[in-house]
């Protein structure tokens, strides 16, 4: 899979940009705050419907055209796959002054309009950058994104899972809090535990078995990117109370569904008390360990940063596995970052990839794929060029 062409149009810092990609390596060079990140966040965006960095969509549109009547940014992008060509365009709507034009995203697949879910993984990418640190350091919240996103990629029913989760959370936990001002009957919780269990144990499910399948590739590049000195540990821990965390091999989702079910049952009290769901994905976390110890506590930052980078090329091993199609690979900056031991690791994995896209600053970092790469571009104040430099 690889995007050969790439449109912006009103896209953060973008007015209007072309980037006809090529199949290979592509190196995007720039000064900081130039648009490089936004090129590969766009790029993401078309991938799983969802921004890497911004909070709302209207952060998306330029600037420029915010406070006009109708603010919106144009992506679109021209794939190739083995299943056939993908024309994938995603229109995203700020804040409008006209009550017609509702804020949101709005999505065609090959011309045809289509819901948001249906077009999360059409393009599949995996994006490396500085910050994936934080998926190693950074809190729960981190890590299970990290999940989502790459499970969403190959899997829509997991996706509706969570949408679903997501709204029926809202209404338990206002319901608890009901409950505790008396104001409902905690026999009302019933319906709603039945629903949000059936939804958390479909999640869990999928996450359980996803873990199954990159953990041992993440340990091995861990091992591989460290030359043999740092090992590595990936362990799910599914947020369940006794000792439903030492499950070891997926089970069925109507099993993971049970155990949900009996917990929230046995903890009640304590959630109405609490006015709040103590129990189910939401609060999911993943054990990772460096040399047996707690890799966001104890390891040092060379080791976090490698642990990081792990991860993220099991992802792209998990996405290729599992769609029988590379997925993209971008890589934000994060070259700059990694001594030469691993900047060649990284590289020399990347490299049986379809397409890859890199970004960087620094060109003293990139000599060694500056000539072989298939197309350079440099961006400057939101304006893409060819690159002649050596």
């Amino acid at each position: 899979m690889y995007i050969f062409d790439l449109q912006l149009t009103n896209y953060r810092n973008y007015a209007r940009a072309h980037l006809p990609l090529a199949e290979g390596v592509n190196l995007i060079v720039g000064d900081n705050a130039q648009g490089k990140s936004n090129l590969l966040e766009s790029i993401y965006l078309l991938s799983t419907l969802r921004s890497s960095r911004a909070s709302h969509d209207s952060d998306l549109v330029r600037r420029d055209i915010l406070d006009t009547d109708f603010p919106v940014a144009r992506l679109t992008a021209e794939v190739h796959r083995s299943a056939g060509n993908l024309h994938l365009e995603v229109a995203i709507v700020g804040r409008s002054t006209d009550s017609a034009h509702q804020a949101g995203k709005r999505v065609r697949i090959n011309g045809v309009a289509r819901r948001a879910s249906e077009a999360v993984g059409q393009l599949a990418a995996t994006l490396f950058t500085t910050l994936d640190i934080d998926i190693v350091a950074g809190p729960p919240l981190l890590r299970r994104r990290y999940l989502d996103m790459m499970i969403s990629q190959v899997d829509r029913g997991y996706l509706r899972a969570m949408q679903r989760y997501s709204r029926v959370l809202q209404q338990r936990n206002s319901l608890l809090k009901q409950v505790r001002e008396r104001e409902a009957s905690s026999h009302d919780l019933n319906f709603w535990d039945q629903e949000l269990a059936h939804a958390g144990g479909t999640i869990m499910h999928a996450r359980a078995e996803a873990l199954g399948r990159i953990a041992l590739a993440a340990e091995e590049q861990m091992l591989r990117l460290s030359e043999g000195q740092e090992r590595m540990t990936v362990t799910y821990q599914p947020a369940l109370s006794r000792n439903e965390q030492e499950v070891s091999v997926p089970i069925e989702d109507s099993e993971w569904t049970g155990r949900m079910l009996a917990v929230m049952h046995d903890i009640r009290a304590r959630e109405i008390g609490a006015g709040v769901t103590l129990v189910g994905p939401h609060r999911d976390d993943i054990l990772l360990e460096v040399n047996n110890l707690s890799a966001a506590s104890m390891a040092s930052r060379a080791q976090q940063r490698t642990a990081a980078l792990a991860l993220r090329i099991a992802e792209a091993t998990f996405l290729r596995d599992t769609l029988g199609d590379d997925p993209v690979v971008l890589l934000d900056d994060v070259l700059s970052e990694l001594d030469a031991r691993r900047r060649k690791g990284v590289l020399d994995y990347i490299d049986s990839f379809e397409q890859t896209i890199i970004t960087t600053a620094d060109l003293d970092r990139v000599r060694d794929i500056m000539t072989g790469a298939a197309a350079r571009f440099l961006v400057r104040a939101g304006t893409i060029t060819p690159f002649e430099g050596e």
